[in-house]
């Protein structure tokens, strides 16, 4: 069943154009929502074929046409489903409103509307909690180019939480908001939070199978434990807790004629390599590193390396319509020159995986057993991880390496997954998170074709 918003801009009421069974599912009564928000059938003689909804609570104003799904269930008509992207902040006047994220969340509010969902781009500033609306930002598509236009819509089955960066999740309104949305009757928010990195460890680890893919990780909170820990493992990483993309991480290694090796990141993608002779050196590097920050230390992995370079794996895992964990991507990240992080900004490339993978072992059997393990290691880390923290993620990244064996090892997993320089990629992960998106919030995508 499906129903077509035919005017969404007068106030209180919108005009709605129902197929068949829609409207026999209306005229047989029963509470209607869109999204969360209740509203009233008023019917007009003349226009049989429309229908005026009118809002019980707040006013509405939804720009364009939009083509939804309409389901009839223990007594009650829903439409949507309504899918609201939140994030912290929005430029005024801007051609990239959202910054960074902008294109991402244009690609995903037309591919919603091509499934026949309502989405839009919401932050804390917009939500009115007694009215269930919320004044947010949707895309339309043009012939000649589309625009950011503002709205008030219903509020959302799902939320799919995109604050951006870890700054921005601490501030005050951005903080109540999530919290309240996260306990909102009916509302689904997943993805609620950034992750730290002693979390996930700790959690990884309590499964015993998962333990002997984890480099071994420990809070390092003083000069002795680190030098304890350099002792057992010689070559040890120093990352932030809760840092990204590389930023503060340092590697240490104990030569064997006891001097140090130190080797550092530094903004703009710049590198810091220092040969210490005493522990003293090492102990003024260390402070000025951490600087009374939250750090850990991590035992080095011999990585896999491709033209002498080592090369980490960024993994995509999505839950789909079912919400059973699936890897929609992987891709190499080859570090840069003198680098010690993979990434992008830091000089990092990419490279297709399993032609990589094979060029190295030149044994296409063995290739295929490596992947294999790469996707059931990957998988068992989501399902754990997702199981421990309330089942309330639908996407996940995660950074992993292969040794020099080819045995997986997991560095990382991150709530909020960047975007895939491949394409493939990125239409594949759109659509299952707006799959999952349709299962979440009321509208499994098996059962609701008539709005395609």
């Amino acid at each position: 069943m499906g129903m077509t918003l035919v005017d969404g801009i007068k106030g209180k009421s919108l005009r709605m154009r129902p197929d068949p069974e829609s409207l026999e599912a209306i005229q047989e009564g029963g509470a209607l929502r869109f999204g969360l928000l209740p509203l009233d059938v008023r019917w007009s003689p003349e226009r049989p074929d429309v229908i005026r909804l009118r809002s019980l609570a707040g006013k509405l104003l939804i720009p364009g046409e939009w083509r939804v799904h309409v389901r009839a269930r223990d007594g009650e008509v829903m439409m949507g489903p309504v899918i609201g992207i939140f994030t912290s902040s929005r430029r005024p006047g801007s051609r990239r409103p959202f910054a960074s994220l902008t294109e991402r969340f244009r690609r995903l509010i037309c591919l919603a509307r091509e499934m026949g969902a309502l989405a839009y781009v919401f932050t804390p500033a917009g939500i009115q909690w007694n009215a269930k609306v919320i004044q947010g930002y949707t895309y339309l598509p043009r012939a000649r180019g589309g625009r950011w236009v503002r709205g008030i819509f219903p509020f959302p089955n799902v939320v799919y939480n995109r604050v951006p960066t870890r700054k921005a999740e601490k501030r005050r309104r951005v903080r109540l908001a999530r919290l309240k949305l996260l306990n909102e009757p009916g509302l689904n928010l997943f993805n609620p939070a950034f992750l730290d990195k002693w979390t996930v460890y700790q959690i990884l680890r309590q499964d015993e199978a998962l333990r002997q893919h984890l480099p071994i990780t420990q809070p390092c909170q003083n000069f002795s434990q680190l030098m304890a820990f350099l002792d057992q493992h010689r070559r040890v990483y120093l990352k932030m807790a809760d840092g990204s993309l590389g930023k503060g991480t340092a590697r240490v290694e104990l030569a064997s004629d006891g001097r140090f090796r130190w080797h550092a990141t530094r903004p703009g993608g710049q590198m810091i390599h220092r040969t210490l002779r005493r522990k003293e050196e090492l102990g003024r590097v260390f402070k000025r590193l951490r600087r009374g920050r939250k750090y850990l230390m991590q035992q080095a992995v011999d990585l896999l390396h491709t033209k002498g370079r080592p090369f980490d794996i960024r993994a995509l895992v999505q839950k789909d319509a079912a919400g059973h964990w699936q890897v929609t991507g992987m891709a190499a990240r080859i570090a840069g020159k003198g680098q010690i992080t993979t990434h992008r900004p830091r000089g990092g490339s990419r490279a297709r995986l399993v032609p990589l993978i094979r060029s190295i072992f030149q044994d296409e059997v063995r290739t295929r057993k490596i992947t294999q393990e790469l996707h059931r290691v990957i998988l068992k880390a989501a399902e754990v991880f997702d199981a421990a923290t309330g089942h309330n993620h639908g996407e996940l990244s995660m950074d992993v390496g292969l040794d020099r064996t080819g045995r997986p090892w997991i560095f990382e997993i991150n709530s909020k997954p960047a975007v895939f320089d491949e394409p493939s990629i990125r239409r594949v992960a759109r659509k299952r998170l707006l799959h999952y998106c349709f299962s979440r919030g009321g509208f499994p995508p098996k059962a609701s074709g008539g709005a395609s």
